[in-house]
């Protein structure tokens, strides 16, 4: 998940004056959803055992909402694409999900081709970098979006799928870096069809205008990735919306209706005067075939820096940013696939924010707004989850990802957990998951059980710390600041242990805390549900 400061959009909202959105009644049947982890993350909840699934839906389901979120890592369900391998773990358990949400009256919209996951060592953001330009891993990539439409659409509770800018957008921050004003440029422009792009739409003349004298090309075989700082950076901004809405197109041929969440923000651009300008999006708003654009919306849209909001305010810049959508995507309602009514995620953190106490007065002022412009919304944190990266943490795949010395995972208590015998020992390389940053401290989590009093010795870096398992309990060490490779435990004599997390962050939705306690904003949201309609 990711939020930038939107820049320059107060101005843009003058041109909706120019083009009125259209009157669309709201879709009927309102999704009402949150985002479905379990107590997992997003990232490894795949790879997690869930063993709580039908309570957790239950629970969903009676706090008012209809329709749940999951998220699909492309990786992760497609491992391997020449030749194409799909993961039957990740299928099984996405039919598992389909059919425990459709017993609980719960219908399912699939988040399509999710960057991240902990599947695999390779950095996740590869592969999309790689797929401009390679037209056998574009067919690899259709291929996982249609057996991903095949393996859900025959279920009476598919409510359909979209993918999102997010997803995608990294190349566009990679590029300048890699290749910006560089000789090696040249040949990447050329591979990913930049240079075939400009040709198609721009004289010569014009391309070497925005590029100016310093990075001027000869002729459009010359072209390469622009600079950052450079005004053609407007032009890349343009071939690469026309890149996505191209590939949804091609999607939407074997997913019918899969849509794409649309980017709001105006990013920066340098002006013909050498002045900032923005580069707006509004060209992929109609998300080509779909019935409906999804958007990520936030409460610092449309605001500076520092701003800290009521409600009130909150609620008339939404509504100028909804209208705006619908005034270039031809009046199609907006799923509002992550509603942000507060955010905490580092980077951050002076982004435009409501009031604390005004939170609930928002929620509870959204129903006319959702019901105008949108066919639904969705929570991204329902429950609170940490940025855990150890994979196979609850040992759904037996012993999968970790090395082990006299261990064993067996079935107790209904759970999957890893039984060490005395003198027993795991460990997992988790270290360049995380960033080895040192500015918060990192905490080792899990629950562990015992028959009689146990020495455990549990090791991250180079800090080991020692607890005396007795029965059944949860522990949480903080280990402080440090970097680490691997976590690792050692038992002196027969336990259990499971639901292992490594983490220095906690992601806060204030609806449940991570061990399912009630937070200050659910009966603002429960509110929110009871009074939308249906």
């Amino acid at each position: 998940m990711r939020i930038k400061a939107q820049v320059f959009l107060m101005a843009v909202l003058i041109l909706t004056i120019v083009f009125p959105a259209q009157e669309t009644a709201a879709a009927p049947g309102q999704l009402k959803s949150v985002t479905y982890v379990s107590d997992a993350w997003v990232i490894n909840f795949w790879n997690t055992e869930s063993d709580h699934m039908e309570e957790e839906l239950a629970q969903i389901a009676a706090d008012g909402f209809n329709s749940i979120v999951l998220v699909i890592p492309w990786r992760e369900f497609q491992p391997e694409t020449a030749p194409v391998y799909y993961n039957s773990y990740a299928f099984d358990k996405l039919d598992r999900v389909m059919q425990a949400a459709q017993a609980q009256g719960l219908r399912v919209m699939l988040r399509v081709s999710y960057t991240w996951d902990h599947y695999d060592r390779e950095q996740p953001t590869m592969r999309f970098r790689r797929m401009l330009g390679n037209e056998k891993l574009r067919s690899a990539w259709l291929a996982y979006v249609e057996r991903l439409y095949q393996s859900v659409s025959g279920y009476d509770n598919f409510a359909g799928g979209f993918i999102t800018w997010e997803d995608f957008w990294n190349y566009t921050e990679d590029a300048p870096g890699l290749y910006g004003g560089k000789t090696t440029g040249v040949a990447e422009a050329k591979r990913i069809g930049f240079q075939d792009y400009l040709r198609e739409h721009y004289t010569l003349e014009q391309v070497q205008e925005y590029y100016g004298a310093e990075q001027r090309p000869q002729d459009f075989a010359t072209v390469g990735i622009p600079s950052r700082d450079s005004q053609a950076y407007r032009l890349f901004y343009e071939f690469y919306d026309e890149y996505l809405t191209a590939l949804l197109a091609e999607a939407q041929q074997v997913f019918p209706n899969l849509s794409l969440e649309v980017r709001l923000d105006v990013d920066p651009v340098t002006g013909r005067d050498g002045s900032l300008a923005g580069a707006e999006h509004f060209r992929t708003f109609p998300c080509k075939e779909a019935s409906y654009s999804a958007l990520m919306y936030s409460v610092s849209m449309g605001y500076g820096q520092d701003k800290v909001l009521t409600a009130a305010e909150a609620l008339s810049m939404m509504e100028e940013q909804l209208y705006l959508v619908q005034a270039y995507n031809g009046g199609k309602p907006i799923y509002i696939d992550q509603l942000l009514y507060m955010d905490i995620t580092p980077g951050f953190e002076r982004n435009a924010r409501l009031l604390e106490s005004e939170r609930n007065n928002y929620l509870q002022g959204l129903p006319p707004l959702l019901n105008k412009y949108t066919n639904g919304y969705a929570v991204w944190s329902y429950r609170n989850y940490a940025n855990n990266p150890v994979y196979n943490s609850q040992f759904a795949l037996g012993d999968r990802g970790w090395e082990s010395s006299r261990g064993r995972v067996t079935k107790r208590d209904g759970s999957y957990q890893m039984r060490l015998e005395s003198g027993g020992r795991i460990s997992q390389e988790i270290g360049y998951w995380i960033s080895q940053k040192t500015e918060r401290d990192n905490h080792v989590r899990f629950t562990a059980d015992s028959n009689f009093p146990v020495r455990l010795f549990v090791t991250l870096g180079s800090r080991t710390e020692e607890v005396m398992v007795d029965g059944k309990g949860t522990f949480d060490l903080n280990f402080g600041k440090l970097e680490y490779g691997a976590v690792r435990f050692a038992a002196a004599d027969e336990l259990w242990l499971d639901n292992i997390s490594v983490y220095n962050f906690v992601q806060d939705g204030q609806l449940y805390g991570m061990d399912g306690e009630e937070l200050g904003c659910l009966e603002g949201i429960r509110a929110l549900n009871r009074m939308m309609e249906e």
